[in-house]
């Protein structure tokens, strides 16, 4: 599978939406520095292996586990 940079941003940002349940807040979070994945959410997602671990910060999120 390719990674498509572009793709995973847009399935990064409805995965925030999804977490959230607001896109401002989603926004919010994805545009913030974040101590876990040590950069910005958005900004980390932009590689493939950020991109995974923006998705598994985000289940955790959603599902209230760990990562």
């Amino acid at each position: 599978m390719e990674f498509n940079s572009a793709a995973n941003l847009a399935i990064a940002r409805a995965l925030a939406i999804d977490a959230f349940g607001s896109e401002s807040v989603a926004e919010s979070w994805l545009n913030q520095y974040h101590a876990l994945l040590g950069g910005v959410p958005i900004v980390v997602a932009e590689s493939s292996a950020g991109f995974v671990e923006v998705q598994k910060v985000l289940s955790a999120i959603s599902h209230g586990g760990v990562v």
